[in-house]
């Protein structure tokens, strides 16, 4: 992992841990200024959305607050299976790559087989599947483009999901 990536990785946390509800608008400053001054970056903070303007462009992040949902990114495509009745947690993006954390109430190995199927009848190519008891992950290509999908266990009953959608560019 080169400077640079950790560097990124470092941003997203710094980002994700930002944009949790517990900041409060008066608070909101502070934390701009002090993720400007730690990163050397400009830093917008809007709510539970955060942006971070970088070298490779921008990073936004959004977290949900206590169970709620945040909009997909921008431009999330459509072709990409999301399971019925989930929730986005949260949303990252960063130079075309889009990160979504969903969680759903349905169980995990039924999530993992409608999302293989889905996204098979949606014309995508499986280039990975695995499971275990407590996980299992799947990845697609088509044309070229990536998505990634590693789906866990819900503490509580019910499924996370993590996405990870991109090009091979």
């Amino acid at each position: 992992m080169t400077y640079t990536h950790r560097r990124l990785l470092s941003l997203a946390l710094i980002a994700a841990v930002a944009a949790l509800p517990a900041c409060k608008k008066a608070q909101d400053a502070a934390v701009e200024a002090a993720m400007e001054k730690a990163t050397g970056m400009k830093v917008d903070k809007d709510g539970n959305a955060v942006t971070i303007k970088t070298e490779q462009g921008d990073l936004k992040v959004a977290t949900a607050e206590d169970g709620g949902s945040v909009p997909l990114p921008a431009g999330f495509p459509s072709d990409i299976y999301l399971p019925d009745g989930h929730k986005v947690a949260s949303a990252m993006e960063l130079g075309g790559a889009q990160m979504v954390n969903l969680t759903t109430a349905a169980d995990m190995a039924a999530v993992h087989a409608a999302t293989d199927k889905a996204m098979r009848d949606g014309g995508w190519k499986r280039e990975m599947a695995m499971q275990t008891g407590d996980s299992s992950s799947l990845a697609y290509s088509k044309d070229k483009r990536q998505v990634f999908y590693q789906l866990l266990k819900g503490e509580e009953g019910g499924t996370q999901l993590a996405i990870r959608a991109g090009t091979n560019e």
